[in-house]
């Protein structure tokens, strides 16, 4: 009789146990899977790259294949020669050299380079101003630059063309104009620099 009394308590005891024991799984795997959701809703994944800073990406094109350089001009100057051509990140640099026995003309050139968007994503809102950097003898006499796309989309190519308009008399000044290219990636304005320069 006591047998039994002492059976069935440990039977109870046991029956509780497993009891708050089912409970607290139960409670851990509803609190883990709420846990779950909560992090599966509040995590966002990207991606897309973020592109830091103000450069614009660009991804360059040799539009003068012959001579593997980047720019193709309209024409040329009698006596004023190609020098060098840099193409480092945001900055596209021309420079041509003004040599001995030039002549004294009015010469209108359109000077054009071109690049890629490497992204993808579009450019927008795409802009282009020009400023006449150096011009010491005054024989500058005009600087002005045009875009052919406003958006820009990724892969797709833009052409930047700069008219450069001399009378140069001396050769011994300096001419240069600085365009600047800008469009809109991921909220920001981003830019390009186009800088070209007569020198001696």
């Amino acid at each position: 009789m006591i047998g039994d009394v002492r059976m069935r308590k440990k039977k109870n005891y046991l029956y509780i146990f497993s009891i708050v024991i089912a409970v607290f799984i139960v409670i851990l795997s509803v609190g883990y899977a709420f846990f779950t959701e909560s992090l599966t809703i509040d995590g966002v994944a990207s991606t897309v790259d973020y592109y830091a800073g103000e450069k614009l990406p660009t991804s360059p094109i040799v539009l003068d294949t012959s001579n593997n350089r980047y720019f193709t001009e309209s024409e040329t100057y009698y006596k004023v020669d190609f020098d060098s051509e840099s193409w480092t990140e945001d900055t596209y640099s021309l420079t041509f050299k003004k040599k001995l026995g030039m002549l004294d003309i009015d010469k209108d050139i359109y000077y054009t380079v071109s690049f890629t968007n490497p992204t993808v994503l579009p450019y927008t809102e795409g802009t282009v101003t020009t400023e006449i950097t150096q011009n010491d003898g005054g024989m500058l006499t005009l600087a002005e630059t045009t875009i052919d796309k406003i958006t820009l989309q990724p892969g797709e190519a833009v052409t930047i063309t700069m008219r450069f308009k001399t009378h140069i008399t001396w050769r011994h000044h300096t001419e240069q104009a600085k365009a600047t290219v800008s469009y809109m990636l991921q909220g920001q304005r981003k830019y390009f620099y186009f800088i070209l320069t007569y020198t001696t």
